[in-house]
């Protein structure tokens, strides 16, 4: 998976949005196709829109507006107002369910890219297995850093992001790719976070920097 973004804080769905806009409209490659888009409500439970095709613009026109006849507010709207957030996307048709690409909980979420759903040596998803490990009340940095650091040789980097804070980190081979972008903005007084990860998109050199000073101008305005 090409590209993978989470948030926290006051409008961190917004952020999140904003920041995947900035990437399809400044790289090329492996985008505008699959997505998965999650953010967690106030009562804890995850909420997800995907699509196979199309990526930001598809849920737009599929989610960004009232639909006629159902009563149905205006999704994006409602979930870009949510405090933990996070998508993972890449070029089209990938496997169903798109779901096992980023995992959710009450307790938080992790997103990532290259193939955060592969197994670890334990059989457990790396995203599934970061994601227990914050339910255990281990800080997301530490959650991600112990699932890759116990299995070096899988194929994935992870995002996880709790409503207090986020870490991000590859595993050692993707470490040895040559075509990775990475961010990472905390603020200050712990108010808001916004990470990404992202390989098979061009340019490499100041993506990763535009794309997350995008998302953090809204968290920054919240």
């Amino acid at each position: 998976m090409t590209i993978g973004i989470g948030a926290f804080g006051r409008r961190a769905g917004a952020a999140v949005l904003a920041a995947w806009a900035e990437a399809e409209r400044r790289a090329a490659g492996d985008l505008h196709g699959f997505a998965v888009f999650t953010v967690l409500g106030a009562d804890g439970e995850p909420e997800s829109l995907e699509c196979q095709r199309g990526g930001l613009a598809t849920l737009r026109a599929q989610y960004g507006r009232a639909q006629a006849g159902r009563g149905q507010a205006d999704a994006l709207a409602r979930m870009a107002e949510a405090e933990v957030a996070g998508v993972i996307t890449s070029g089209p048709d990938r496997p169903e369910p798109l779901s096992q690409f980023l995992a959710a909980g009450p307790a938080g979420l992790v997103t990532g890219h290259r193939l955060p759903n592969l197994a670890t040596a334990e059989g457990v998803a790396a995203n599934r297995a970061a994601l227990a490990l914050i339910g255990k009340g281990l800080p997301p940095r530490h959650a991600v850093e112990a699932v890759l650091e116990g299995d070096p040789d899988i194929d994935a980097g992870l995002i996880a992001v709790t409503r207090t804070g986020l870490g991000v980190a590859n595993s050692a081979r993707v470490q040895g790719r040559d075509d990775l972008g990475q961010a990472l903005i905390l603020a200050a007084d712990r108010r808001y976070g916004l990470g990404l990860l992202h390989n098979s998109i061009a340019p490499i050199e100041g993506l990763a920097a535009a794309v997350a000073a995008a998302g953090e101008a809204v968290l920054r305005q919240a």
